[in-house]
């Protein structure tokens, strides 16, 4: 409803960025999101924000710009042949509406 992005969300995204950048550190950090170790998840966070935050910015507005270019899409479509247009179109809405709010936190954070 806010657009907050759930804290393992943002764990996944460092763990992403961690396997392709240093395997141990990984390992270290999958050490500490299964041990729940926040000291060390935290450590990591602080370490890797920037990175973590440009993944999830590329992530959240690649989603927006799907959503409205399938929007296009169904609304070129004839609803006597696809009536379930209206149904897709209010859900693409609503995941622009979301990941829209997601995306104004975002850029609030740098």
């Amino acid at each position: 409803q806010t657009g907050e992005i759930a804290p393992k969300v943002w764990d996944i995204f460092l763990y992403q960025i961690l396997q392709q950048s240093d395997m141990g550190a990984a390992q270290q950090f999958c050490m500490a999101c299964q041990n729940n170790d926040e000291g060390t998840k935290e450590q990591y966070h602080s370490e890797y924000f920037a990175y973590t935050l440009d993944a999830l910015k590329q992530h959240v507005y690649s989603i927006l710009s799907d959503a409205e270019n399938l929007t296009a899409k169904a609304q070129s479509y004839d609803q006597n042949m696809h009536p379930r247009v209206p149904v897709i179109v209010a859900h693409n809405r609503l995941v622009i509406q979301t990941f829209g709010m997601t995306a104004s936190l975002l850029e609030q954070m740098g």
